[in-house]
């Protein structure tokens, strides 16, 4: 018994886990290919699980963070790539629910569209010059005012799932207003393209190449926010625990990779033993690191998640740093399982025809993904600081 699954989330654990289970060997071929995720995907669109965060109002599912987290860490254990596809839309589609960050027409056509598998949408703000938004630089992406709306020049890297993304909110500099815009793009806008980029030797099949818009128009409707450089735009005002998408599908990887190599350890027997290797005391040992470690990272991130879904707006906005030390814990967590996994299995481990070189490879991707170590440990710093000189 998971002791993190409420008797209220079995039932969408055993239909997340099912679709898991069905789209696990297509992600090992797609990634052995070096091919984007797009099979996983549809299924997962015509299953409708991309309407799973959709308000049940607009034919949802309804589901909260916590019952998000779940659901993402049993899908990356079947495909860690389009898992993180998968946590970009669907806690993006929550937090424009909580933050009201979009006109309710917009955002009620996107949920539509979710439910009838025809909608995915992501935010695409990292930048070939400026690298990562979470570093406040400033967008090269120019975005001019024109007659009924504003034209959008630039490139966007690491836009993951940028293949099948139909609804696409970018970032850009206005210039004559020394402001930054966030504008909704729709998928075949003319003026926009795909530059096929993405050779990550990690998460291979999320697709993550660089968008490029050409003087693209949007209209003034889906100028979604547009705010001074260095100030918070509505869709932040959350909090952004929404992203706590991002450790739980990590702990999947994790979650796979211990199981695959207790699994092992518990039949392993080589003919120097009378036994399996379960019986070793350093793979023992082995073991009971791992198990230290998930259940240590588990146990902050659904608390924290709870803590989150309890707070009111204006303490959600004071648990950023919570949320990146639950984020920083889990991922680095999840890289030490899968080492861990490795030790335990040997050199098998190394071989394409074992799973544990691809979660080696995918797993490191989470030391990545916002917000980065350094800066979660800068808030940390500064709120200790503070709370000591009160």
């Amino acid at each position: 018994m998971d002791p993190f699954v409420r008797e209220k989330d079995q039932k969408l654990l055993a239909w997340v886990g099912e679709l898991a289970d069905q789209i696990a060997p297509i992600g090992v071929q797609a990634d052995r290919d070096g091919q984007f995720a797009s099979k996983q995907i549809e299924i997962l669109q015509q299953a409708g699980y991309t309407a799973l965060t959709v308000p049940k109002e607009f034919g949802g599912h309804g589901a909260t963070l916590y019952q998000m987290l779940l659901a993402q860490e049993c899908l990356a254990e079947g495909d860690p790539s389009s898992a993180l596809v998968l946590g970009w839309h669907l806690g993006i589609t929550l937090s424009l629910h909580d933050t009201k960050a979009w006109p309710d027409e917009l955002y009620a056509d996107l949920c539509r569209k979710a439910v009838n598998g025809k909608a995915l949408v992501n935010s695409c703000a990292s930048e070939p010059i400026t690298g990562s938004p979470s570093r406040g630089g400033r967008p090269s992406t120019t975005a001019t005012p024109v007659e009924g709306g504003y034209r959008i020049t630039g490139k966007k890297t690491w836009s993951t799932g940028s293949q099948m993304l139909s609804h696409i909110m970018v970032t850009a500099y206005i210039k004559d207003l020394d402001r930054i815009g966030e504008f909704l793009v729709l998928a075949g806008s003319p003026g926009l393209s795909i530059d096929e980029t993405w050779d990550s030797i990690a998460m291979r099949g999320t697709g993550s190449h660089t968008l490029v818009l050409q003087d693209v128009f949007v209209p003034t409707e889906r100028a979604l926010d547009i705010v001074a450089v260095g100030q918070r735009t509505k869709r932040s005002s959350d909090g952004g625990g929404w992203m706590l998408h991002i450790p739980a599908t990590y702990l999947g990887i994790a979650n796979a990779a211990r199981k695959y190599a207790i699994n092992y350890a518990v039949t392993y027997a080589p003919n120097s033993l009378d036994k399996p290797i379960s019986s070793v005391p350093h793979v023992r040992d082995k073991i009971g690191r791992m198990e230290v470690l998930r259940q240590t990272a588990r146990t902050l991130l659904y608390d924290t998640a709870r803590r989150y879904e309890e707070a009111q707006p204006d303490v959600r906005m004071q648990m950023r740093p919570d949320l990146g030390l639950a984020k920083y814990v889990a991922t680095n967590a999840a890289v030490q399982i899968v080492d861990l996994a490795m030790r335990i299995v040997g050199g098998n481990s190394l071989l394409q025809t074992t799973p544990l070189e691809r979660y080696y490879r995918d797993v490191r991707a989470g030391l990545h993904n916002p917000p980065m170590d350094d800066n979660t440990l800068h808030q940390l710093t500064e709120r200790a600081i503070r709370e000591a000189e009160k």
